[in-house]
C-alpha cells in the first residue's frame, strides 16, 4: 500500500514540475536584463532594470529572464520602510534564471514578492547582504559586572551614544533587538550545549563602552559565562521583511537558490497551491566567517493547499525553526442567528470555502460548513472584526468561544532528503495539517526538538490536527541538546519528536486530537533518554527504528522516559532495535488503558 500511495504522490508531483519544464524547454521567450540597462558588478541599482523587463514578461505568454553570470546590487528606496528587490505581481509563466549570480542587498529589502502568479520559476542564484543585520561578535571576557566583546570593525559597524550601543547599516540604526543572543562554540560553531539562547538580552541594552577599537564593554550580570572566543550574535530587529514572499500564486517553483542572509523568514507566505523548494539552501556564509544567516524560520506557509514540497535543503545558521506549516484557527466572538456569526479574524476565511468548527475544551472537528457571505467590520478605521453568513444552519453544540478551522486550505506535504545540522536555533520541523505528510530520508541533528506536532488553541492558534503522518529512514544524530530542562514551552522541547497539542485529554476515554502517526525505520543515535512525547494521539506507531546510544553530551532532559504518553489510543511500539548501552527503556502513560498500547521493548514504569 504505501509504495502505491508514493506513486501516486509522485504521479502528482511530476505532472506539476513536467508543465514547468515543458514551458521552460519549448515555449519560453528569452529575455536579458542586460538589455533594461543592467550591468553584472557595476554595483548599480539592479531594481530599477528587474521592473522594466518584468513589465515585459507581463505581455508574453511566456518569458525567461535570464542574469547573465555576475553580480548584481539591489539598493533600498530610501522614501520607502522597504523596498521588494523583485516585484511580481499578477504573472503567469515567468522564469527568473540566474545563471550562478550573486544577488546582493543594500537596507531593508524584500528579496522577492510573488503575489497573484501562476506558474513561476526562480532559480540558479545566491543572495547575501554586505552588511547583514544580524551582528557577529565573539566574547573576550565574562564576569560577575559585564562581558567584553569583540565585533569585526570592517563589517559590523556601531556607534555607542550615551553610553548606549547602536548597531549601524547603510543608512540605518538601532538599538539591538531584545531575542535570541545564541552561544556558539568557537571551533565548531554549533549552538552551544544545553545554553537555551543564553540569557545575555537586557546586557546589550544597557550601559556600555568601548575600551579598544572593537571592542565593546558591556555593563550587567549575566548567568551564563562562555569562554573567550565563543561566538554571539545580536540582531537589528525581527520578523522585518520576509526574504521570498509567496500570496495568492499557484505552481510557484524554486530551483538551486542560496540564502545567506535575509530580515525574516527564508521564503514565507499564504494561500498558495503547489510550491516546491528543490536545492533552496538557507545556510552560514562560511566564507565570510559567520555563524548566523536569516532572522527567523527557513520556510513557512499557512493556509495553504496542493502540495508543499520540501526536497534537497540544507538549513544552517537561522534563528529559528527549519519549517512551520499549519491553518489558523478564528475565534467565534457572538452566534447572530442559526446562520450568522462574527468571528474576530478575517483573514483566513472567504466565501464559498468549507470550514470546521472546533470546541477549545474538546478539539474535535464538527460536520463542515461553506460559507456563502462575509462582510468585514470596521472600528475607528480598522477592520476588527467579521460577519460571516452560512449556507446551512450551524452545526448543534457550537458556542461562543469555539474556533473556526478552514477545511478548503490544507496542503499535503513532503520532506525528502534535506540536511538540519546544530547550528540553528529552536526546531526542526512543525506541520499541523489534515492532509497526508511525508517526512523520509532526512538528517537531523536539532538543538531542539527535531519534528513538533502541535495545534493549539491557546497561543499562536495553529491549526490543522493531522491524520496521516510517515516519518520515515531518517537519521536523528545527538539531537535535543537544548531540549527541555523545566518543561518550559521557550526550552524547545520534550524528546526528539514532540507532540503536544494544546488538547488535554480529561480521562481515559477522551477521544484523541490527531491521528495516524508513523514513526518507521528511522535511526535515533541519541545522547539522552526521551524518544517521543505524544499527547493526544489515536494511531501512533513507533516500529523497526534503530536505537543508538551516544555519549556526545551528558544527559540533561527533563523527560525521563523513553516515551510519554497522554491520552494516546492505539499505540504500538514493536520491532525496534535497541542499542544495549540505552539502557532506560521505559514508557510512562496518563489519561490511558494498558489495552491503549502494545508494546515490546519498553516497560511501562508509570501510569497514572
Amino acid at each position: 500500500m504505501r509504495n502505491y500511495l508514493n506513486i501516486i504522490y509522485s504521479i502528482a508531483s511530476f505532472s506539476i514540475l513536467l508543465n514547468i519544464t515543458i514551458i521552460d524547454a519549448f515555449t519560453q521567450e528569452r529575455i536579458l536584463i542586460t538589455d533594461f540597462g543592467a550591468s553584472p558588478g557595476d554595483l548599480k541599482n539592479v531594481v530599477p532594470a528587474v521592473k522594466e523587463a518584468l513589465k515585459v514578461c507581463a505581455t508574453k505568454e511566456s518569458s525567461i529572464l535570464i542574469f547573465p553570470t555576475g553580480r548584481y546590487d539591489f539598493w533600498q528606496d530610501i522614501n520607502q520602510p522597504s523596498t521588494d528587490g523583485i516585484r511580481m505581481g499578477g504573472l503567469k509563466n515567468v522564469t527568473i534564471d540566474g545563471e550562478g549570480s550573486e544577488f546582493i542587498f543594500h537596507g531593508n529589502m524584500q528579496i522577492a514578492n510573488i503575489f497573484n502568479c501562476r506558474n513561476v520559476t526562480l532559480r540558479n542564484f545566491s543572495v547575501d547582504w554586505d552588511h547583514p543585520f544580524i551582528y557577529q561578535g565573539k566574547y573576550v571576557s565574562a564576569t560577575d559586572e559585564y562581558i567584553d566583546i569583540w565585533f569585526d570593525p570592517e563589517t559590523y559597524t556601531y556607534v555607542i551614544e550615551d553610553s548606549l550601543f547602536y548597531l549601524t547599516g547603510e543608512g540605518w540604526k538601532v538599538r539591538p533587538a531584545s531575542v535570541y543572543h545564541d552561544l556558539y562554540d568557537k571551533s565548531s560553531k554549533e549552538i552551544i550545549y544545553k545554553t537555551h539562547i543564553s540569557n545575555d538580552q537586557s546586557v546589550f541594552l544597557g550601559k556600555s563602552e568601548e575600551i579598544d577599537h572593537g571592542i565593546v564593554r558591556f555593563y550587567g550580570q549575566i548567568n551564563i559565562k562562555p569562554e573567550p572566543g565563543t561566538f554571539t550574535t545580536l540582531m537589528a530587529g525581527r520578523y522585518m521583511t520576509v526574504g521570498i514572499n509567496i500570496d495568492e500564486s499557484k505552481n510557484i517553483y524554486l530551483k538551486d537558490i542560496t540564502i545567506y542572509h535575509a530580515l525574516s523568514y527564508g521564503v514565507a507566505g499564504g494561500r498558495n497551491e503547489n510550491i516546491t523548494m528543490d536545492n533552496v539552501n538557507i545556510i552560514i556564509n562560511k566564507e565570510k566567517g559567520r555563524v548566523f544567516s536569516i532572522m527567523a524560520d527557513a520556510f513557512h506557509f499557512i493556509n495553504c493547499k496542493g502540495l508543499i514540497k520540501v526536497i534537497n535543503c540544507a538549513h544552517t545558521g537561522a534563528t529559528d525553526n527549519f519549517i512551520n506549516i499549519h491553518g489558523i484557527y478564528t475565534e467565534i466572538d457572538s452566534i447572530v442567528d442559526d446562520y450568522s456569526i462574527i468571528t474576530t479574524q478575517v483573514r483566513n476565511i472567504r466565501p464559498g470555502e468549507d470550514i470546521w468548527f472546533v470546541n477549545p475544551v474538546l478539539c474535535q472537528r464538527s460536520e463542515p460548513r461553506t460559507i456563502r457571505f462575509k462582510q468585514p467590520l470596521m472600528r475607528e478605521g480598522r477592520i476588527v472584526a467579521a460577519s460571516v453568513i452560512l449556507t446551512e444552519p450551524i452545526p448543534e453544540g457550537v458556542q461562543t468561544g469555539d474556533y473556526i478551522e478552514n477545511k478548503s486550505w490544507n496542503p499535503r506535504v513532503e520532506i525528502r532528503n534535506c540536511r538540519i545540522p546544530k547550528s540553528c536555533c529552536a526546531r526542526g520541523i512543525l506541520v499541523t495539517t489534515p492532509e497526508k505528510v511525508v517526512i523520509e530520508d532526512n538528517y537531523f541533528q536539532t538543538a531542539g526538538t527535531v519534528i513538533l506536532i502541535k495545534g493549539d488553541l491557546d497561543y499562536w492558534f495553529e491549526s490543522g490536527a493531522n491524520t496521516d503522518v510517515s516519518i520515515c529512514n531518517n537519521v536523528f544524530e545527538d539531537c535535543l541538546s537544548y531540549g527541555s530542562i523545566s518543561k518550559d514551552k521557550w526550552e524547545w522541547g520534550e524528546a526528539i519528536i514532540t507532540i503536544i497539542p494544546s488538547h488535554h485529554p480529561q480521562n481515559e476515554n477522551s477521544e484523541p486530537y490527531h491521528n495516524n502517526i508513523r514513526i518507521v525505520n528511522n535511526t535515533f543515535k541519541t545522547f539522552d533518554i526521551p524518544l517521543v512525547c505524544a499527547r493526544s494521539v489515536r494511531g501512533l506507531t513507533f516500529s523497526n527504528n534503530n536505537v543508538l546510544r551516544t555519549y556526545t553530551y551528558k544527559p540533561f532532559t527533563c523527560q525521563k522516559f523513553s516515551f510519554r504518553l497522554d491520552g494516546c489510543r492505539d499505540v504500538i511500539i514493536t520491532g525496534n532495535s535497541i542499542d544495549k548501552d540505552y539502557a532506560i527503556r521505559t514508557v510512562e502513560m496518563e489519561h490511558m488503558k494498558k489495552s491503549d498500547m502494545i508494546t515490546e521493548e519498553f516497560n511501562i514504569i508509570n501510569q497514572k
